[in-house]
């Protein structure tokens, strides 16, 4: 009896100090970690409402250079001289592209800054028919999963770290190895 005793002390130390250490060591999300559930958590706000099909910025990534894929940039001009996600349209060009029909076999991803308007054109394209999806978090998304941006300079796309957005605190949404640009700044 005095054996089992001896066994029966020290377990239920083990267990007290396996439980304060798994606490202690446990990490806390990191400021990556919380930017990225800022931008899905502001996402699913800006969205409230809009029902389409969607696709995440990871996912989007594998096929970013999908001959089947369309990119559309929503955003205003001013947004879009900031940066653009490589090959996309922006909705006039998408207009004049495809203005004799859209081909079969063909995918739409509409995008804007975290979602809310390229969700609503994303509806205009379901009533056409048109396949489309909208890009989860918008190009704040994609700055989370390091996707490329480009701008134009003098017709030649050149790779950037700049993302539009529109207030001081959405420069705390976006991945941390890229510069957030809003209209007070003029840094463009």
């Amino acid at each position: 009896k005095s054996k089992q005793a001896v066994y029966l002390i020290p377990m239920p130390l083990f267990f007290i100090f396996a439980l304060i250490a798994t606490s202690v060591f446990a990490q806390a999300p990191s400021r990556a970690e919380k930017r990225a559930a800022k931008v899905r958590e502001e996402y699913l706000k800006a969205t409230e409402g809009i029902h389409v099909p969607t696709i995440r910025a990871d996912s989007l990534k594998v096929h970013i250079n999908d001959t089947d894929l369309v990119l559309v940039d929503v955003r205003q001009p001013n947004e879009q001289m900031v940066s653009m996600l490589p090959h996309a349209l922006t909705p006039y060009e998408f207009s004049q592209k495809f203005k004799s029909g859209f081909p079969k076999g063909k995918n739409v991803v509409a995008y804007c800054t975290i979602g809310h308007r390229s969700g609503l054109y994303a509806q205009q394209l379901e009533v056409r028919d048109i396949p489309v999806r909208n890009l989860e978090g918008g190009i704040l998304a994609w700055t989370h999963v390091s996707g490329i941006l480009e701008r134009d300079s003098a017709g030649i796309k050149v790779p950037t770290k700049k993302v539009h957005v529109y207030a001081d605190d959405m420069k705390n949404w976006i991945a941390l190895d890229y510069e957030a640009v809003w209209p007070e700044q003029n840094n463009y």
